[in-house]
């Protein structure tokens, strides 16, 4: 399998992006059911992962544990199509509980400015480059005058009267050591390769650790080396469990109740204001339920004939795909877990059941 961190900084000609976020209203349980137990959407949320394997998903997808890794899944999505490939992606995912008042940093590929840097900070990047040209200049100049007293050391190295400008040195480490100004080159404006988010706990959160696809033709053209895919999913809920109803529920984490904080967050963290919304919004009314946010982001160097293709037509069709899957596999899966939930919080056999297999994995991990 291609291991996401492998990958981390390499640029690839094409990036394609997705982001989307799924509201599932759930009818929560009684508050006090008579057994002292709490069955609040928030119990249901913070119980073992293993949960997360049952549930149904579209497309005859599947989730199963790896084995030796409590936290560690393995999702394989048969059939999807990008123009005449078809390919089978299978990507393993670690699934974790962010607790109260935890933090975790993660990838995120949505940011809302080309090349994930802001307009303030392209601007002081052309300020450097622009203070670099001139001090090239000058060297050069001294380099070239005739009449100068001082001739910099580096000018001998550094124009052995070839053609060519000294930005053809800048990777000479001699010349650098020697003080010749380099002119640093700017910061594609394309997609950004990576992102770093934090976000708050509590809530779930399903992360991307390798991913390879196969296929009648992947091997042929080599494509398990020519891509890395990245993808985090973070899911949150409102429960009278933890008094989160009537919170705002934001990706990065949940406003406290009746804070300065409170509806105060940005129109845009982490580019999250153009992210497609599907469901109902359950928070105005200061209902139950569950919203998830999904980010995926594939880096392609295309293999083959596909090379050939537009870059923009290539990431206009490559989106569109990830668009369709990611919104049918959250969309039930979020359902499901809505159902699963009024389930194990009604049905008594169902919880045992559920306790009973939690322990028999746990002890299977401890043999492993």
């Amino acid at each position: 399998m291609v291991a996401v961190e492998d990958a981390a900084g390499v640029v690839f000609p094409s990036n394609l992006r997705c982001a989307l976020r799924v509201n599932v209203p759930v009818e929560e349980a009684v508050a006090d059911p008579g057994d002292g137990e709490d069955r609040s959407l928030s119990a249901y949320m913070r119980l073992p992962v293993d949960q997360y394997v049952g549930i149904e998903l579209p497309m005859g997808a599947t989730m199963r544990r790896v084995p030796g890794d409590p936290d560690l899944f393995q999702l394989e999505i048969p059939g999807l199509k990008f123009l005449s490939l078809e390919v089978r992606p299978v990507v393993r995912v670690r699934v974790r509980l962010v607790p109260d008042g935890d933090a975790v940093s993660t990838w995120t590929g949505q940011s809302g400015h080309p090349g994930g840097k802001t307009p303030e900070w392209r601007a002081e990047e052309k300020r450097r480059i622009e203070e670099a040209e001139e001090a090239l200049a000058a060297f050069e100049a001294a380099c070239e005058d005739d009449d100068q007293t001082r001739v910099p050391e580096a000018c001998d190295d550094a124009m052995p009267g070839e053609e060519g400008t000294l930005e053809d040195d800048e990777d000479d480490d001699d010349a650098r050591e020697g003080g010749l100004p380099v002119v640093p080159k700017p910061t594609p404006l394309g997609r950004p390769e990576r992102e770093d988010v934090a976000l708050r706990g509590p809530c779930v959160l399903i992360e991307a650790v390798s991913c390879r696809v196969e296929g009648e033709t992947v091997e042929e053209l080599g494509v398990n080396d020519l891509f890395v895919f990245r993808g985090t999913t973070c899911f949150r809920w409102a429960s009278r469990g933890d008094d989160s109803r009537g919170r705002a529920l934001t990706r990065e984490g949940t406003t406290a109740k009746g804070s300065e904080e409170e509806g105060s967050e940005p129109a845009e963290v982490g580019g999250w204001a153009t992210a497609p919304e599907v469901g109902v919004s359950f928070e105005a009314d200061g209902g139950a339920g569950i919203s998830g946010w999904a980010d995926i982001g594939v880096g392609v160097d295309p293999p083959g004939p596909f090379a050939l293709l537009p870059n923009a037509f290539a990431e206009k069709v490559g989106d569109a795909v990830m668009r369709t899957t990611l919104k049918a596999l959250q969309t039930v899966f979020l359902r499901g877990l809505g159902e699963d939930y009024r389930k194990w919080a009604t049905d008594a056999e169902y919880r045992a059941a559920r306790e009973k297999a939690a322990k028999e994995a746990a002890a299977e991990m401890n043999r492993a």
